[in-house]
C-alpha cells in the first residue's frame, strides 16, 4: 500500500471508531480521552522495545570496562610469561630498563613532594621495614629440632658461643651487669632529651586513656601498685634509639659482630597488668632485658612447631636477660604473684 492509501485507511478507521463510540453513548471528551490513553500505551511499548534492542549507556560502559580489564590481564600474563620463559627477551628488557630506573624514581620522588607536604606524617613510614605484617604467614616445611627437646628455660652463668649460634632454639636467662632502670630513670632520660623523644618517638600506647603521649607519662605521678596499666613504647628511629641505649646498653654476652636492630620496645606494667604477647622483632634473635620488677614469661611454640615442642616458662627478674629465637617461640608476658611495683622491660633483637 502507498502512503496515501495508508493515511486514508487510517482516517476511515478513526471515523469508524468515533461512530462506534457514539453509538455506545460516549461524548466527545470521553472519546478524546480514549484516544489519548491508547497513544500513551503505544508510546510506552515502543520505548520498551527500543530499550530491549538498544543497550543503555551504562551497559555500554560496563562492557567496555570489562573488556579493557580482560585485555590488561591477558597482556600482563603474556608479558610475564615472555620475560620469564624467553631468556633473550628478558635480557634485552632488563638491559634497557636498568638505565631508566634512576630517572623514574627521581620523577616519582618529585611527584610525591606535594603529597608529603599535605600529609607530613607519611615520612614516618620511611623507617618502617614492614608496613603490613602478614598474619597468615606460615612456614610449612620448617625444621623444629632446635626446640624439640627443650623442657625448661636454661639459667646460666656464662654463655657459650655455640648456644647462641645461628639456628639455635634453646632459650636461656642470664644475670648481667644491667643497672636498675626505674620509672624515675626513664623520666630523667626523657627530661634531658625531650626534644628528640617528643619529635620522633611517636609509637606510644597506653591502657590508661589519660596517658596518650610520653609527655603525659613522665609529667604525672603514676601509682603502679595494684594497677593494671600497660604502656608500650616502640622506638624505630636512630636518634631515640641512641638515647634509650644509654640506660639499656648492649648485653655483654652478645657476639661482637652482631648487628642490633634499630627497632626496640620499652614496656611499663603495673603489678596487676593483663597478659600480652611480646611483639615479633625485625631480627629473629631476641633479648629481653628486665630493668625493674619482675615478669613471668611463658614461651609458647610457634605455629610451625606447636605439635613438636612444648611450652616453657620463666620468671624474669631485674637485671636478668632472656634470650630466644622467635622462629620457634611466641612469648607471653604475665604479672607474677610476688610483684609489688612497676615492671620495666626492654626488648631488642640482632641479626
Amino acid at each position: 500500500m502507498s502512503k496515501e492509501e495508508i493515511l486514508k485507511q487510517y482516517r476511515n478507521d478513526v471515523v469508524n471508531i468515533i461512530k462506534s463510540a457514539k453509538e455506545l453513548s460516549l461524548n466527545d471528551e470521553e472519546i478524546k480521552l480514549l484516544f489519548k490513553e491508547s497513544f500513551s500505551e503505544l508510546k510506552n511499548e515502543i520505548n520498551r522495545s527500543k530499550a530491549i534492542h538498544n543497550p543503555t549507556k551504562a551497559q555500554n560502559s560496563c562492557s567496555t570496562f570489562r573488556n579493557t580489564v580482560l585485555l590488561c590481564i591477558i597482556l600482563f600474563l603474556a608479558i610475564y610469561v615472555l620475560l620469564n620463559v624467553h631468556q633473550p627477551t628478558s635480557s634485552i628488557v632488563l638491559r634497557n630498563v636498568q638505565g631508566l630506573t634512576h630517572p623514574t624514581l627521581k620523577i616519582v620522588r618529585f611527584l610525591s613532594v606535594p603529597i608529603i607536604k599535605l600529609f607530613p606524617s607519611l615520612t614516618d613510614l620511611y623507617d618502617e621495614s614492614c608496613l603490613v605484617e602478614n598474619p597468615y604467614f606460615y612456614v610449612s616445611d620448617m625444621e623444629c629440632w632446635p626446640c624439640e627437646n627443650i623442657n625448661s628455660v636454661l639459667n646460666i652463668t656464662k654463655v657459650e658461643e655455640n648456644l647462641i649460634k645461628s639456628g639455635s632454639g634453646t632459650p636461656f636467662i642470664i644475670k648481667t651487669n644491667q643497672s636498675l632502670v626505674t620509672f624515675h630513670t626513664l623520666q630523667k632520660v626523657y627530661n634531658n632529651n625531650k626534644k628528640i623523644l617528643d619529635a620522633e618517638a611517636k609509637s606510644f600506647k597506653s591502657t590508661n586513656t589519660s596517658i596518650i603521649t610520653l609527655k603525659d607519662l613522665f609529667s604525672n605521678s603514676i601509682n603502679f601498685i595494684s594497677s593494671n596499666i600497660h604502656i608500650s613504647w616502640r622506638i624505630n628511629k636512630m636518634a631515640p634509639a641512641r638515647v634509650i641505649r644509654q640506660v639499656f646498653p648492649k648485653p655483654e654476652f652478645l657476639p661482637e659482630r652482631s648487628g642490633q636492630s634499630v627497632e626496640r620496645f620499652v614496656f611499663i606494667d603495673g603489678d596487676k597488668s593483663e597478659p600480652y604477647t611480646l611483639p615479633n622483632t625485625e631480627c629473629s634473635n631476641v633479648f629481653v632485658v628486665q630493668g625493674k620488677g619482675q615478669r613471668s614469661i611463658v614461651l609458647k611454640p610457634s605455629k610451625e612447631c606447636a605439635g613438636k615442642c612444648r611450652t616453657v616458662s620463666v620468671v624474669l627478674k631485674a637485671s636478668y636477660v632472656l634470650w630466644y629465637n622467635w622462629w620457634y617461640w611466641r612469648p607471653v608476658s604475665l604479672p607474677t604473684q610476688k610483684s609489688s611495683g612497676p615492671s620495666i622491660t626492654y626488648i631488642n633483637s640482632y641479626c
